[in-house]
């Protein structure tokens, strides 16, 4: 029996894994496939086509909330360590804290593997209808502003008004979104204490 060259596996371990659900995370106004679900899906088969993957290059900037990496992921025979490919990658995550590299790293391995494997989710880039707006960069954020008023409200009456005013473009954001109902929480948590 030949011994198989990392192709030859990878090709092996996308007859195994065709498709990936979306799923609906708590708070988010719509569906995903996530890091860990893709991982859970192909770590397995790729494992037993001998075929391990890690990141060899990552570089990273802040942009305000927003972490953004550019990393390069590749893919080994464990059979030959010196048969691979790298696939080049990258990723955002956008976190108030400080999650930010960590959720970009794990979006730009996410589409590593999806890519690399030829994954189909559902999505559809090029049929997506997103109009793009610059931003001017002097200008703050609202979704950050948003998320700072939300933080600063004392009582449920204060937040209500904070949300009730806000445009619906920045309602739509997860991080604002996020900021709100862990902010209610508190604030419910602070009133029954009293």
């Amino acid at each position: 029996m030949t011994a198989k060259n990392i192709h030859q596996r990878l090709a092996a371990a996308m007859g195994e894994v065709t498709y990936i659900q979306k799923e609906r995370k708590q708070g988010m106004n719509y569906t995903i496939v996530s890091h860990d679900a893709v991982t859970a899906k192909v770590r397995p088969v790729l494992l037993k086509h001998g075929i391990v993957y890690y990141p060899v290059r990552c570089e990273h900037q802040h942009n305000g909330n927003r972490a953004e990496c550019a990393m390069t992921v590749r893919f080994v025979n464990i059979d030959e360590p010196a048969d691979f490919f790298d696939v080049p990658t990258f990723g955002y995550g956008i976190d108030p804290q400080d999650k930010g590299p960590g959720k970009a790293m794990s979006y730009a391995v996410k589409y590593a593997l999806l890519k690399a494997l030829g994954l189909e989710t559902g999505d559809d880039a090029d049929h997506d209808s997103i109009d793009h707006t610059d931003r001017d960069p002097a200008q703050p954020d609202p979704a950050i502003i948003a998320r700072q008023s939300i933080g600063n409200a004392d009582t449920l009456d204060a937040l209500a008004a904070i949300w009730r005013d806000l445009p619906p473009s920045v309602k739509s954001s997860p991080a604002v979104i996020r900021a709100k109902d862990d902010r209610k929480a508190q604030l419910a948590e602070q009133k029954e204490a009293a």
